[in-house]
């Protein structure tokens, strides 16, 4: 029977390296979905009304006396 020295370290390094991998591809899959959400609700949103010019006098005029 043979022992390796730093055998078992290697092995728990390239695991720990492919969660790390993992959870990076798991939060760039999230963060792709957030964005496609947020991109859906800004264009559900629908054009904006433009501001109509005052209709009559109502408004107009002002008188300040000072």
């Amino acid at each position: 029977m043979s022992i390796s020295i730093g055998q078992s370290s290697s092995v728990a390094a390239q695991s720990s390296a492919s969660a790390e991998f993992l959870n990076a591809a798991v939060a760039k899959s999230q963060q792709e979905l957030e964005g496609q959400m947020a991109l859906q609700l800004i264009q559900s949103a629908g054009p904006v009304a433009s501001a109509t010019a005052p209709s009559g006098n109502i408004g107009n005029h002002i008188n300040i006396k000072v």
